[in-house]
């Protein structure tokens, strides 16, 4: 049996939230499940995550995989890093890791003052 951590959509229509559950990779994403371990609401600003970050290392440690959203909201959480250092040999009461903030703004521009600054770039 493939152990997987993954998103389990929750919520209304365009008002989902997400439980970070622990299922067999055969099962559907919202079907039975082993364990939950967390949330994640992406509907407000900054992002709420909440984990239990013992569970989700001991999941880790017996070869659960995650999926790529969790394994990224593991790595701002701090928890990859955790593990990383908990597979070196140091007790998991032990580690500290750094939380990462999850907001990550992009600064959009327009595509004509992109285009404009690009020509002013080669003339400079």
């Amino acid at each position: 049996m493939s152990v997987v951590i993954r998103l389990s959509r929750q919520g209304r229509t365009h008002r989902a939230f997400y439980r970070i559950t622990v299922a067999d990779s055969r099962k559907a994403a919202t079907g039975r499940f082993l364990a939950q371990i967390g949330w994640f609401d992406p509907n407000v600003k900054p992002a709420k995550v909440s984990i239990d970050e013992s569970s989700a290392l001991q999941w880790l440690q017996n070869g659960a995989q995650p999926t790529e959203t969790v394994r990224s909201i593991f790595h701002d959480q701090g928890i990859m890093e955790k593990l990383t250092q908990v597979r070196r040999g140091k007790k998991p009461e032990d580690v500290t890791a750094v939380v990462k903030p999850s907001t990550k703004k992009k600064v959009k521009v327009h595509k004509k003052a992109r285009e404009a600054a690009a020509k002013a770039a080669p003339a400079a």
